[in-house]
C-alpha cells in the first residue's frame, strides 16, 4: 500500500511511488476506427496518422464532443478517461490510493470532471494540490517563488510567496509559448539543415517525420551541456546526418522565448529577491536558462521531471482533505527561506550598451542614431543608420523606433503605431536602456538583445 503522487498536464501524465518514478505517458490520443490508441502508442504513431491524432484533451478537458468526419461522438473527457485509465490499470496496486498534482491553470470544473474520471475507474483520490505549489514548497528558496513552466499549448507563470506557508499569489499564461510549436519550429529547423546537407527531407515522409519527432528530446537534453548537436535521420535511402548549434535552435524559438521573458518580467516585483523555478520542461529549451538568468533580481533553479508528483505523493497528510477532496494552493515549507540580506539593486541596464544583437549579429550604436524598422521610407529618419528587419512582419512599422546615445546613455524612442518593449514594458516616447536589456518589435515579436562590448 503507497500514496501515488500523479502530476496531470496536457504534455504527459507522471506518476511517483516511493519517491521513483514509476510512469510517464504522453497527453495524446490517435482516434483510429479500428483501436483508440493513448499514450505511448499514440505518441508513436502520431506523425504516420496524424489525422486521427489529438493532444488537446487534457488542455481543455470538457465533456462535449469532438467534431470528427466519422466513427461515434467522443470527448476530451472521453480521451482523458481512457488516458487515465490505461496508466492506473498499469500501476495501480491493493490499497493504493493517490494524491493529483494540477496546473495553476486548470479550473475548478476541469478539476471536478478529473475527480468523475478518477471515481469511474476505481481511483482513489486522497487530496489534490497545486503543481506548483507542491514542486517549490520541498526546496530551498527566497520568500518569492517564481515557477516557470511550458506545457504543451503554453506557458504558465505561478507566483508564490511565503516565509513559512507557501502560497500561491497569482497565476499568468503565454497562451502560444507551448512545446508543440516550439518542437514544430526545431522540426522545420533540421529539415531544412538536411536539405541544404544531403538534400534529404525527413519532413516529406510519414516515418522519417515521426523518427525525427521522437529522437528531438534526446537532441535537445544534449544541447543542454553542448554548443553543437549532429542530428541523424534513418531513412529507406540511408542515414542522413546536419550539424546543428545551439544557438540556432535558440534564435527558432525566438519570438516565444521573448513571451516567456515577459511572463517572468511581469510576476517580479522590482528591487525583490525572488527564486526563478524551471519545470524540467521549462530548463529543457536550449539556452533559455541563459537568457533568463541575465534579467537579474533572481537565483534561477532548475526543478526535476518529477518534482510535483514526488511531492505530492510526499506530503499527502497535509494535501489530503477528507472524503471530497479540495483543491490545496498552500503548504508549509520543508526547507529554510534563503537569507536576502535586503533588496537587491536592479543588475540590469547597469552599463551602457554599444550593440544590439539580431539574429546573431552585432550592430553598433554609434554617434548617428539607429533605426529599427521594415524599410528606408520615412524622410525625417534619413540622417540616421538602418537595421532593417526581416520576417515576421505583424505589427512591425517601417519606421518602428530609433536608438540613440543621449550624453553617456542610450534612449529607444518609439515611432510606431502598436509599441515597442524594452524587458516586456511598453515604451511611452521614449525610454533609457542599459546593456542585458531586450527590445521586443512586433507581434509575435522580433527580439534584440543591448549588450556592452569593452
Amino acid at each position: 500500500m503507497a500514496t501515488i503522487g500523479l502530476e496531470l498536464v496536457d504534455a504527459a501524465l507522471v506518476a511517483v511511488r516511493d519517491g521513483a518514478r514509476v510512469a510517464t505517458s504522453p497527453g495524446v490520443a490517435l482516434l483510429d476506427p479500428q483501436q483508440l490508441l493513448v499514450g505511448e502508442a499514440a505518441a508513436a504513431a502520431a506523425r504516420l496518422r496524424p489525422v486521427f491524432a489529438t493532444d488537446r484533451f487534457w488542455a481543455d478537458l470538457a465533456a462535449d464532443s469532438l467534431a470528427q468526419a466519422s466513427g461515434p461522438p467522443v470527448s476530451h473527457a472521453d480521451l482523458a478517461h481512457a488516458h487515465l485509465a490505461q496508466l492506473w490499470s498499469a500501476l495501480s496496486r491493493p490499497g493504493d490510493d493517490v494524491v493529483l498534482a494540477v496546473p495553476g491553470t486548470m479550473r475548478l470544473h476541469q478539476i471536478g470532471l478529473a475527480l468523475g474520471i478518477a471515481r469511474s475507474i476505481a481511483m482513489p483520490v486522497a487530496g489534490i494540490v497545486d503543481a506548483a505549489v507542491a514542486a517549490c514548497a520541498v526546496v530551498p528558496a527566497h520568500a518569492t517563488v517564481l515557477h516557470l513552466d511550458v506545457q504543451l499549448h503554453q506557458a504558465v507563470l505561478t507566483e508564490l510567496h511565503g516565509a513559512s506557508l507557501l502560497r500561491r499569489r497569482r497565476v499568468d499564461i503565454a497562451p502560444r509559448a507551448g512545446l508543440k510549436v516550439m518542437h514544430g519550429a526545431w522540426a522545420q529547423l533540421v529539415s531544412e539543415a538536411m536539405v541544404r546537407r544531403t538534400r534529404f527531407d525527413p519532413l516529406h515522409q510519414a516515418a522519417a517525420e515521426q523518427q525525427l519527432y521522437q529522437r528531438l528530446p534526446g537532441w535537445l537534453d544534449v544541447l543542454a551541456t553542448q554548443d553543437a548537436i549532429d542530428v541523424t535521420i534513418e531513412a529507406d535511402a540511408g542515414s542522413f546526418t546536419a550539424t546543428l548549434r545551439r544557438e540556432q535552435f535558440a534564435l527558432a524559438a525566438e519570438a516565444w522565448y521573448a513571451q516567456l521573458i515577459e511572463l517572468v518580467h511581469a510576476g517580479r516585483h522590482a528591487g525583490e529577491f525572488a527564486t526563478l523555478a524551471l519545470s524540467s520542461r521549462a530548463a529543457a529549451l536550449p539556452a533559455l536558462r541563459e537568457r533568463l538568468a541575465a534579467l537579474g533580481d533572481i537565483e534561477l533553479i532548475t526543478l526535476p521531471d518529477t518534482a510535483a508528483a514526488a511531492a505530492a505523493a510526499a506530503r499527502a497528510g497535509e494535501i489530503a482533505t477528507g472524503a471530497t477532496p479540495a483543491l490545496v494552493t498552500a503548504l508549509q515549507r520543508s526547507q529554510p527561506v534563503a537569507a536576502t540580506g535586503g533588496r537587491m539593486p536592479r543588475s540590469r541596464g547597469a552599463s551602457c550598451p554599444t550593440h544590439v544583437i539580431l539574429d546573431g549579429h552585432a550592430h553598433a550604436i554609434g554617434e548617428h542614431p539607429l533605426v529599427l524598422g521594415l524599410g528606408e521610407d520615412d524622410p525625417a529618419l534619413a540622417a540616421g543608420r538602418w537595421l532593417v528587419l526581416t520576417g515576421p512582419a505583424a505589427g512591425i512599422s517601417h519606421s518602428h523606433c530609433t536608438l540613440m546615445r543621449r550624453g553617456g546613455s542610450v534612449v529607444v524612442r518609439d515611432h510606431s503605431r502598436y509599441g515597442t518593449f524594452v524587458n516586456g514594458e511598453r515604451v511611452e516616447g521614449e525610454a533609457a536602456v542599459g546593456a542585458g536589456d531586450w527590445l521586443r518589435i512586433g507581434t509575435p515579436g522580433i527580439v534584440l538583445e543591448l549588450v556592452a562590448v569593452t
